[in-house]
C-alpha cells in the first residue's frame, strides 16, 4: 500500500541546473538546496523522467 504524502512537493534546481522534486517540509530554503537535502529528493534528470519546460 502506498504511504500518504507528507506535504506539498516543489521543483528545485541545483547550481548545475539539475532538477529535483522535493517535499517542502524537508527543505530549509527551497532556493538553496544542499547536497544533504537533495538526497531525500527525486532527481528528475537521472530518474528517467522527462520535463516539459
Amino acid at each position: 500500500m502506498a504511504e500518504p504524502t507528507k506535504g506539498s512537493m516543489v521543483y528545485v534546481y541545483d547550481k548545475e541546473g539539475n532538477a529535483y522534486i522535493c517535499d517542502i517540509d524537508d527543505l530549509r530554503d527551497a532556493s538553496a538546496v544542499s547536497d544533504e537535502e537533495k538526497a531525500s529528493c527525486t532527481d528528475l534528470d537521472r530518474g528517467g523522467f522527462s520535463r516539459n519546460e
